[in-house]
């Protein structure tokens, strides 16, 4: 029906949506079906077998360092290799083209798009084997001639096959050149030795648990350290003659979350099943607990701290490190983010992914833009897994502060000023865990409709009122010595404020922490947006922090005592936490709903907005914490007489 006039571009059209290293998860998908075909056609469950490995055949010939997929599949006769290599969305060998499944269009894009110097594919069956080349020609996408007279399809030896292909009698072999001759595609520049090991491990959920093994070579050492034949790297494997060139299983990640998981016993990881709602399908969320030691799978794959989108058994749409910030925060995750994991797994027939396979899309939307996302992570956080709660508590109690008054001190001094805009107000109630005192607010006239309450007995209620009624007789002070029992009308959040060193910190889900998270800066909110995020990170290593720091010491503490400057750290922590406190709750005063939303506050409590807070009057914080260490000072002139 369609007639294609400019192939070239739809192939660099389509190639600039697809994500990096896509065209090994193309060359792998296509080697799982054709192994899968083979099994089935022979009726056997296992013996299937894929190796990404060098490209033995050609480092002899030329030299060169190129990766090459090689699998024991069914194959390719010489006229399905020329078909299926240069026609798009071809309808593929398993019959299976969808819009959810194989399209015939993944390798063929990716493929010579990013390695312009050409892809070779050689392929055995039925007694034939064939070789092709595709890539750039300098004009156009197509085939490259390969043969002594420019042949574009030649036939090819057993030599130019591995030893799994010709023990099988069938099966492919596809090698990336790169887009430079003499580029190195087995371990290409600024990559780490195993880095097709853990992408291949990142992308896929689980593999090499069906009768279908997937290997790769992971090299240690130099270049030039490398063995150079076949044998010679597995004398490497048996540890002779060098460092290790090692083949290795690839499980994908949830194997390697399984067994890290493991190591600390049972029930350490699990899968909570979601109902959705009202239109949103239903979802499973796998769930990891990863120990503090003994096992590290940064090597393999994502570490602590980071979600992906199951569809399939690929992994898409992967948040990691602060990316993954406040969707922990959202799951209910606030203490020990790095050591908690999860794989989000949609379900029904409404899910699907987009063309090159980056997000899970449901109803055509990608999973973490829908209302989808929204519901899931709502339903998770009211039915936390006990172990995760447990984790959370664990983390916790290893930053509780040593001094449980300071919060009460600062609360006291910021009780004026917290009333300017919105006061707080007390209502007496026998059962009530507040304690407040007169003068009573009363009358406050027409206008007033309703009053919320809170309780800590139970959820806010609102209860109406005729509003010539107004507010009636109101406690105004909050009074913990000799107050009435009451119960709180308005009610602001309290900030939990915690000190804590960088590295601590990835322990959360810091808001808006981008990429950087609290490194140099000052503080930072955990939680899922700046309007209601009730935890305060503030920086112990930040350098305005220090600097404060250093010169009360240098003021107060000229001798070095250390029970001296273990007390000016306390109280300069104490002036900085009551600063960053009234910025973040004097900003919230202002909330309305229409000109102060969550976006807003999103952007002005965000790590780098509190770090200018911090660093907006610090005269007049240096001077108060001069003056409560004033003390400490005399007590060194006291010293210094005698």
């Amino acid at each position: 029906m369609f007639r294609v006039e400019n192939a070239d571009f739809i192939a660099d059209k389509l190639a600039s949506e697809l994500l990096p290293n896509q065209e090994f998860r193309e060359v792998l998908k296509n080697a799982l079906e054709a192994v899968e075909r083979r099994m089935q056609a022979d009726g056997c469950k296992d013996g299937g077998r894929i190796e990404f490995d060098v490209d033995w055949s050609i480092h002899a010939k030329t030299g060169r360092w190129k990766v090459c997929c090689a699998d024991n599949g069914d194959g390719m006769t010489r006229s399905e290799i020329e078909r299926y290599t240069t026609t798009l969305a071809v309808q593929g060998a398993g019959r299976g083209q969808s819009l959810r499944g194989n399209q015939g269009m993944g390798l063929k894009i990716s493929g010579p798009t990013r390695h312009k110097a050409g892809v070779l594919i050689r392929s055995c069956k039925k007694g034939e084997r064939t070789m092709v080349q595709v890539g750039w020609d300098g004009h156009e996408y197509g085939l490259i001639p390969i043969g002594q007279s420019d042949e574009l399809v030649i036939p090819a030896s057993a030599d130019y096959f591995p030893k799994l292909v010709n023990d099988q009698g069938s099966g492919t072999v596809v090698t990336f050149f790169g887009s430079e001759e003499n580029e190195n595609t087995f371990v290409p520049p600024g990559r780490s030795r195993g880095w097709l090991f853990k992408y291949l491990n990142t992308r896929f959920f689980r593999l090499s648990q069906d009768g279908i093994e997937v290997i790769v070579r992971v090299p240690s050492g130099d270049e030039d350290e490398w063995p150079h034949t076949v044998d010679e790297a597995a004398d490497r494997m048996a540890k002779r003659g060098g460092r290790s060139f090692n083949l290795t299983v690839v499980k994908g990640t949830g194997q390697v979350w399984d067994d890290a998981a493991d190591y600390q016993g049972a029930d350490w990881r699990g899968t909570t099943t979601l109902p959705g709602e009202f239109g949103v399908p239903s979802a499973k969320i796998h769930w990891w607990v990863l120990p503090t030691e003994g096992t590290d799978v940064s090597s393999r794959t994502a570490s602590g701290g980071s979600l992906a989108v199951l569809f399939q058994n690929e992994l898409h749409d992967w948040r990691t490190s602060g990316q993954a910030n406040p969707f922990f925060a959202r799951l209910g995750i606030l203490f020990g983010k790095n050591r908690i994991c999860f794989v989000i797994e949609p379900q029904g027939t409404t899910i699907s992914s987009d063309f090159a396979r980056a997000h899970v899309l449901v109803d055509g939307l990608p999973i973490f833009e829908s209302d989808s996302w929204l519901v899931w992570a709502d339903q998770f956080r009211a039915q936390l897994p006990d172990r995760i709660k447990q984790t959370m508590a664990e983390e916790l109690s290893r930053l509780e502060t040593e001094d449980p008054d300071r919060a009460k001190r600062i609360r006291d001094r910021l009780r004026d000023v917290m009333q300017l805009l919105r006061p707080r107000r007390f209502r007496r109630n026998e059962k009530g865990k507040l304690r407040a005192r007169p003068p009573e607010v009363t009358g406050a006239g027409p206008g007033i409709g309703s009053i919320l309450e809170i309780s800590t007995d139970g959820p806010p209620r609102t209860q109406r009122r005729p509003s010539v009624r107004g507010l009636g007789a109101v406690l105004s002070e909050l009074d913990e010595q000799a107050g009435e029992s009451a119960l709180e009308t308005t009610q602001f959040q309290q900030l939990d404020a915690k000190w804590v060193t960088e590295s601590e910190s990835d322990t959360f889900p810091i808001l808006r922490g981008d990429n950087t998270g609290l490194r140099d800066r000052a503080a930072a909110l955990a939680g899922a947006d700046g309007r209601t995020a009730g935890i305060l990170l503030l920086n112990r290593e930040f350098r305005g922090y220090q600097a404060i720091l250093g010169a009360i010491n240098d003021w107060a503490n000229a001798e070095g005592d250390d029970e001296k400057a273990t007390k000016i750290e306390a109280i300069t922590q104490e002036w900085v936490e009551q600063k960053m406190i009234e910025a973040v709750e004097g900003l919230r005063q202002l909330e309305n709903g229409k000109t102060w939303i969550n976006k807003h506050y999103d952007e002005a409590l965000s790590p780098v907005a509190l770090t200018a807070a911090f660093m907006a009057d610090r005269y007049h914080t240096f001077a108060e914490i001069k003056r409560a260490a004033g003390a400490l000072r005399q007590a060194s002139a006291v010293r210094g007489t005698r």
